[in-house]
């Protein structure tokens, strides 16, 4: 028996009923408590979606993929599980939860696969299949219909994430880039028919980080609530293990108890963020010298000063396009796509930031200080 679940994007996606259970367990229930976007919404109010639905999203998403490369039946299904669950490791906090968590406890993917081999959903799984198999399945060449450039996870987060902020630049030709997928050398690729389709899908990305990802007051909100997670580690008010189990709301109240974590949090809460005092290409200090800065800036002007630096875009581009030529890589073939990369670069700034108090007393000495630095 199916279950029919109604989507914001595809409207009808139907689950069996293993699947229906692997939904109900209350691991992947813990989703629907995880925010897509984390803190956007404070730029973007409708940024409210959740880790649930994209999950959701991408299954449909794989099926439609492992339908096209007419794969196996058995492994469709497989397919379909590892898709469904390859979130489930994520902290509270989604990716900007991860940053600062991930040296505790490891990624999202390490901690899926643990989640996948072991407990509630593992005993599902291996009624019919192998929990093991699945959870092998990161990082490898049969997660690719997910994982890969093109793959079923990216293609869903854009076209949500842009219908959910409300922006414009995501609106992926999903149908086109579906039917002109292909397997070469069990390698995920696109024919020549898909080029524009695929360009399309990095620009998209481009800009959503570019626009919305990335967006300065979404940095600030970001730095601040890392610096809560980190702070309530740090005095242990919350066990790093703990993050794994809570949603977003229970993370906030946990943090409000944490003597180093309330302001972050209050100020998140109430949407009184810090404000840019100065922001500079990203080429001038490294990351260890930006930490070094960070606290000597702190120390002098004996005040909270953030220097956050820029997360990477992405990886290199590393989609394959099937030509009568064999295998190429997309940016061989792509002037824009390589555009695109050059454009990242240039892009990337560090964000010099503290209290709106601060800012406003002691801006300009502030600024002098980080300029002599550099």
């Amino acid at each position: 028996m199916m279950v029919i679940i109604k989507d914001e994007i595809y409207g009808t996606i139907e689950f069996d009923e293993l699947e229906e259970r692997i939904i109900d367990t209350a691991a992947f229930q813990r989703l629907r408590r995880i925010a897509q976007m984390s803190v956007t919404n404070l730029v973007y109010p409708g940024a409210n979606h959740t880790r649930f639905e994209h999950s959701l999203g991408t299954a449909y998403l794989s099926s439609l993929i492992s339908e096209r490369l007419g794969l196996e039946e058995s492994e469709k299904k497989k397919i379909k599980i590892f898709s469904l669950l390859h979130d489930i490791g994520h902290v509270a906090f989604s990716h900007e939860g991860e940053d600062v968590l991930k040296r505790y406890i490891g990624d999202h993917e390490t901690l899926g696969r643990d989640i996948i081999r072991k407990g509630e959903i593992a005993d599902i799984i291996n009624e019919n299949y192998s929990s093991k198999e699945i959870a092998e399945m990161y990082g490898s060449k049969r997660g690719m219909i997910v994982e890969a450039d093109i793959g079923a996870d990216r293609m869903d987060y854009l076209k949500r994430d842009a219908l959910n902020t409300g922006v414009a630049y995501g609106m992926i030709d999903i149908d086109r880039i579906v039917h002109t997928l292909a397997v070469e050398g069990n390698e995920l690729c696109v024919t020549e028919g898909g080029l524009e389709a695929a360009e399309f899908l990095l620009v998209a990305r481009f800009m959503m980080f570019s626009a919305v990802y990335l967006h300065k007051t979404v940095r600030i909100a970001t730095a601040m609530l890392q610096r809560a997670i980190e702070g309530s580690i740090e005095d242990g008010t919350i066990k790093p293990e703990e993050f794994l189990y809570m949603g977003d709301a229970v993370a906030y109240e946990r943090m409000l108890q944490s003597q180093n974590a309330k302001k972050y949090v209050d100020g998140l809460l109430r949407r009184r963020l810090y404000k840019e005092i100065l922001s500079l290409p990203e080429k001038k200090i490294n990351m260890k010298e930006a930490k070094e800065l960070e606290k000597k800036l702190s120390e002098q002007f004996e005040c909270d000063i953030i220097l956050d630096y820029p997360t990477k875009f992405s990886k290199a581009v590393e989609l394959k396009v099937k030509t009568n030529d064999g295998l190429k890589t997309l940016p061989k073939m792509s002037s824009l796509v390589n555009s695109l990369q050059k454009a990242e670069e240039e892009r990337r700034k560090i964000l010099v930031i503290s209290e709106e108090a601060v800012r406003r007393t002691r801006g300009e000495e502030i600024r002098k200080a980080v300029l002599r630095f550099i």
